[in-house]
């Protein structure tokens, strides 16, 4: 028996009890690893971004502009929707991800010359524009792979490409930390648009494995005035939007706590590095709760108290933070919000 026949043999088994175990069936594999890459460096443009904005505008800027910036971060990405929207229809999912990448390309490189140039403004502006921008990112990756993916295919598969979201936050946060005192925390714009230069080419692959939408005809005026006024009277859905208008307040609140106390402790660099570890720490212990305890979890309790995680650890970890205002406590606060937010309250969401 030829031994390169039986090594292949080997290795085509082992791949295919990987892919079993992954609940990836036949034909779905080449689909499932593009869209977990395009996740991974989804997920590193998002937190390698709030690193850097975060530290170029806490370093340069009192805490007390920090709640501004929360007021400016709703405004601007309210407006930025309604605009997106009016666009977003008239392309294919894959060439809006292309589009906005070069958007985000070439915002990154004006906004790394406008810090050369020590202009103060570029700090605020980046501040708000750099989360509108990751977010938005983020959700044009989910509408590209929910037109991939049937609903049930995405019960098996979302789990698996989900995880990316966390492997990204780890390996970013570990690499920001080292990356950062080499080159320093406005260079990290370059890196920035070195990764969206792959999500765009990720992106163009991943246009050949869409199918063509059909595209329905403009419902009549009084069908559409019927179904807003059936949606504005539905208490599931106003119920939805109280939960998550709370949940969207008090992450706010926490998230500042934890910037002003982090701002107190470490300078420039050295508060980039801190919030490299922190997104890596934060990412390594949420990587094996969403592979090992969030299955476990909806399956046994369901979806009440899937949802009922992320705020019970923050709302214990606030109530301690009044007794003990210390960056620990503020960390672990921070941890219920990037923790268990992009584990199993989103996969329950």
């Amino acid at each position: 028996m030829n031994a390169t026949w039986v090594r292949d043999r080997l290795r085509e088994g082992l791949g295919q009890a990987i892919l079993s175990s992954l609940s990836i069936r036949p034909g779905e594999g080449v689909r499932t690893v593009l869209l977990f890459a395009l996740l991974l460096l989804t997920a590193a443009v998002h937190v390698m971004g709030r690193t850097a904005r975060d530290t170029l505008f806490l370093s340069r800027y009192s805490i007390e502009a920090l709640p501004f910036m929360f007021v400016a971060y709703g405004v601007t990405s309210a407006v930025t929707v309604v605009v997106y929207s009016r666009f977003a229809q008239r392309s294919t999912r894959h060439r809006v991800i292309m589009g906005w990448s070069a958007v985000g390309i070439a915002t990154y490189a004006g906004t790394w010359g406008f810090v050369q140039a020590e202009a103060s403004w570029i700090y605020p502006v980046f501040y708000v524009w750099s989360e509108v921008f990751a977010n938005l990112l983020l959700s044009q990756f989910w509408t590209l792979a929910n037109e991939l993916c049937d609903p049930r295919a995405a019960k098996r598969l979302f789990p698996t490409i989900g995880s990316a979201r966390v492997l990204g936050v780890i390996l970013v946060g570990l690499a920001t930390g080292a990356v950062v005192r080499v080159i320093g925390t406005a260079q990290l714009l370059f890196v920035l648009a070195a990764l969206l230069l792959a999500v765009a080419a990720l992106a163009l692959r991943l246009g050949r494995e869409t199918k063509p939408v059909r595209v329905l005809p403009a419902p009549r005026a009084s069908k559409v005035s019927k179904a807003k006024a059936s949606v504005l009277h539905d208490p599931y859905l106003w119920a939805l939007a109280a939960m998550l208008l709370a949940a969207f307040a008090s992450l706010t609140v926490g998230d500042y706590q934890f910037k002003a106390l982090a701002r107190a402790a470490y300078k420039e660099d050295e508060l980039a590095a801190f919030f490299g570890f922190f997104y890596a720490g934060t990412g390594v212990l949420s990587f094996f709760f969403q592979v090992f305890a969030t299955p476990r979890l909806l399956r046994r309790f369901g979806v009440s108290m899937g949802l009922s995680v992320m705020p019970g650890v923050f709302g214990a970890a606030c109530a301690l933070l009044l007794a003990v205002p210390a960056l620990s406590v503020a960390t672990v606060m921070k941890f219920a919000d990037n923790g268990f937010q992009y584990t199993i309250h989103d996969t329950t969401m």
